[in-house]
């Protein structure tokens, strides 16, 4: 089976001044199709800055990340954001859910940027959130709905444009021990049943145990791949 994720000697380093900063120092990291992958790592080691390159939210410094078969690294900005809005989900410890909108009209959103008719990503947005228990919240604002129900709507708008990638940064953080099972429930279901390759930034030990595999950064090196 082909990789989704291919990583080769990436480094990431950022200007302060004249001064260069490394925060990632030669990464190789493959990931393959259906994966569920936990990214671990203390404050400042750099899994944060790994994932916004997984997520073509960054470029490398150096080194070559192949995604999905595409060398993006050497894409322009526009190329980025299209393999980003075809391939990756995104979900977010801040949820990131737009506060003008109804629940049911971010989920759509990703699916309008991909050209899906207003019919039906209405229709598919509606499905995502009765399945993840949101049936009955449709037209709430997010300030209208709980930690926990703002998570399950991120998941869902994460799921609308059938990515084959989810990136999730650290998606329970701001949650507590009922809505966080929930929400993990909520991606085990995810990949059981769509095969999703998913990979988690986390701080929670138990997380990194529940995953089928967990990469541990250390001084932006991978330290662990277990």
């Amino acid at each position: 089976m082909e990789p989704l994720i291919k990583i080769e000697a990436l480094t990431r380093a950022y200007q302060a001044g004249d001064v260069e900063v490394p925060v990632l120092r030669g990464i190789d990291l493959t990931i393959h199709p259906k994966e569920y992958v936990a990214i671990m790592g203390r404050s400042g080691a750099g899994k944060s800055t790994l994932m916004n390159i997984i997520g073509c939210l960054d470029r490398p410094t150096s080194g070559r990340y192949i995604l999905d078969g595409c060398d993006v690294a050497s894409l322009d900005d526009d190329a980025l954001s299209s393999i980003r809005g075809r391939t990756i989900g995104f979900v977010f410890q801040s949820f990131h859910l737009l506060r003008n909108l109804s629940v049911v009209e971010n989920v759509e959103l990703p699916m309008e940027y991909q050209g899906v008719s207003p019919a039906a990503r209405r229709e598919r947005a509606v499905g995502l959130l009765e399945r993840v228990g949101l049936g009955h919240r449709l037209d709430h604002l997010p300030a209208k709905l709980s930690g926990g129900e703002r998570q399950r709507g991120a998941g869902a708008r994460a799921r609308s444009d059938q990515p084959r990638l989810i990136r999730a940064d650290e998606p329970t953080g701001n949650l507590d021990s009922s809505a966080r099972r929930k929400i993990l429930d909520l991606f085990a279901e995810l990949q059981d049943e769509t095969g999703v390759t998913l990979i988690m930034v986390t701080h929670d030990d138990a997380i990194g145990q529940e995953a089928g595999r967990c990469v541990v950064v250390v001084d932006g090196r991978v330290a662990e791949d277990r």
